[in-house]
């Protein structure tokens, strides 16, 4: 069922329930693989829903905070090929801006060249909310970043988060299956229970500048291999979603009323950290 755009370029509520269901089937499948019975995962389910009823008292998400399925990676990729393309770019290299519509090169045929599927007009709008573009003018935009980072829980962070869920689940899952068929795929963490709190900022730091060389890599990678489906109908149809995400974390510190003794801690920072592929 297609859905269909408001005035202000996001999709119906509908297509929020679609995403939302989407997210929680993905998690409620891995929580029967890993044995729960069914009257359990209910449970579970219902003591969540419970739990985020009361601390939605003080304040919650727009009913319509959805844009269209796809747009977290469009984005990215928008602003990715604005900044290395030369048709977008003026001769001090420098991004130029685009219409929506009109001769080319325009706005709308940036996104499209980056996914046949998406909406044009939605894209921009969700881009240009979360502060990704900024108008020159009356009706021309130019990107603010180089890179789709968003820094508040608007339409397109909300869609962002959920797919790096789902697609966590997908691949931890795809890595437990037994058929041999299925391709395994990294996935991998490295943790330390212990981290002084004053490296906090230098783990963020540290962290952010090897995650954007990692992934600048993965991504020149991918782009050379990635399939015209904007003008090749035949090749996209043998196309599949590839990417990878990489994500930083930093618990709260963990208060506890005893002691442990100091081989124990010892004993636990030497531990080599979980890992699985």
């Amino acid at each position: 069922m297609k859905k269909s755009l408001s005035v202000n370029g996001h999709v119906d509520v509908a297509t929020q329930s679609d995403l939302m269901r989407a997210l929680m089937v993905s998690v409620m499948e891995f929580m029967a693989r890993t044995g729960m019975s069914k009257s359990a995962i209910q449970h579970v389910v219902l003591q969540c829903a419970s739990k985020s009823t009361s601390r939605r008292r003080g304040g919650q998400l727009p009913t319509q905070a959805a844009v269209a399925f796809g747009c977290d990676t469009i984005a990215g990729a928008v602003l990715r090929a604005w900044h290395k393309f030369p048709m977008y770019l003026d001769s001090a290299a420098r991004p130029v801006s685009l219409r929506l519509d009109g001769p080319e090169p325009n706005l709308s045929s940036l996104i499209l060249s980056q996914n046949s599927r998406a909406e044009p007009k939605a894209v921009a709008r969700s881009m240009l909310n979360a502060g990704l573009l900024r108008m020159k003018g009356a009706k021309a935009f130019l990107p603010e970043k180089d890179a789709a980072t968003i820094g508040a829980l608007d339409p397109l962070a909300v869609d962002h988060i959920a797919k790096t869920i789902m697609r966590l689940v997908e691949t931890a899952t795809r890595n437990i299956a037994k058929s041999r068929d299925k391709l395994q795929l990294i996935e991998r963490y490295a943790h330390v229970p212990n981290l002084s709190k004053s490296e906090a900022a230098a783990f963020a730091a540290f962290s952010r500048q090897q995650g954007q060389a990692c992934l600048d890599a993965i991504e020149d990678w991918l782009e050379a291999r990635q399939t015209n489906h904007a003008n090749n109908k035949r090749s996209a149809k043998g196309a599949v979603n590839a990417g990878v995400h990489i994500f930083a974390y930093i618990g709260e510190p963990q208060i506890s009323t005893a002691r442990a003794p100091a081989a124990a801690l010892r004993k636990r920072s030497m531990q080599t950290p979980a890992a699985r592929a």
